[in-house]
């Protein structure tokens, strides 16, 4: 889990030195109330629930550890096997931050155990047991103002959001050089298209009206002339007729 993923403070610490619990979490006691920042110890553990999980889940979730470190601490088996093995490995991969303090006296075995590899609040040779009360209280507040810029470093970084398919960079083409570019125009749309349609759909309405219309038949030129040429029926002369023949009563004409 990474560290930006951790959000609580783990407090590891000997029943034998719950007076200096007490005193860091009178400090600390701002940042749970105004920043809602999770400080945890095993004085929280409810009747009936199974504590060894509950320290093991706390653990794992924790952004910061602070160690009380004093003979007794150092003497507890559990601390030693069971809370300092995971905290000292999510420090080296994950990047938790480690807090020491050195509660009561205990010199030689600190210079023995891995947190001797940890810079301190205060050294082995200056317990809190051996200071002034104003002194005390000057490690809380160091205490307290490393947590609280650890803290406000972590909730000012900004989150990492997987690239979504509207975010992801759209590839751009490369560009064409100006002497390969070709002028491309935009076609308009031709007005007078529109006016040849008309015209040919007109034309195609007269000639089918024509062709719905009988035809009169033509008069042609050689029938003309006939008419023309056909003379008329005159009589003859009544004079030379008589010269010709015997006088006869002509017959009435008749249109056989």
């Amino acid at each position: 889990m990474p560290a930006s993923a951790r959000t609580s403070v783990f407090i590891s610490y000997s029943h034998a030195d719950s007076q200096w619990l007490n005193l860091l979490n009178t400090h600390l006691k701002p940042l749970v109330r105004d920043q809602n920042l999770e400080i945890w110890s095993d004085q929280k553990i409810r009747k009936g629930e199974r504590w060894r999980d509950r320290i093991h889940q706390q653990m794992a979730m924790a952004r910061v550890g602070i160690f009380l470190v004093s003979a007794d601490f150092l003497a507890s088996d559990f601390i030693h096997a069971e809370e300092l093995p995971p905290l000292l490995k999510a420090a080296d991969r994950e990047g938790a931050t480690l807090l020491t303090i050195i509660v009561r006296p205990c010199e030689g075995a600190f210079q023995d155990s891995p947190l001797s590899q940890l810079q301190s609040m205060n050294g082995p040779r200056t317990p809190l047991s051996g200071m002034s009360r104003t002194q005390r209280e000057q490690v809380m507040v160091e205490v307290y103002n490393e947590l609280r810029s650890l803290f406000r470093a972590s909730a000012a970084r900004p989150a990492r959001r997987k690239p979504t398919a509207a975010s992801r960079p759209v590839a751009k083409k490369p560009a064409v050089p100006a002497s390969k570019r070709v002028a491309v125009t935009t076609a308009e749309p031709d007005s007078d298209a529109a006016a040849k349609s008309k015209a040919i759909a007109r034309s195609k309405a007269i000639a089918k009206n024509k062709a719905a219309t009988p035809a009169a038949k033509p008069t042609t030129r050689s029938n003309a002339k006939a008419v023309k040429a056909a003379p008329k029926p005159t009589a003859k002369p009544a004079a030379k007729a008589a010269s010709k023949a015997p006088a006869k009563k002509a017959a009435p004409r008749t249109g056989k």
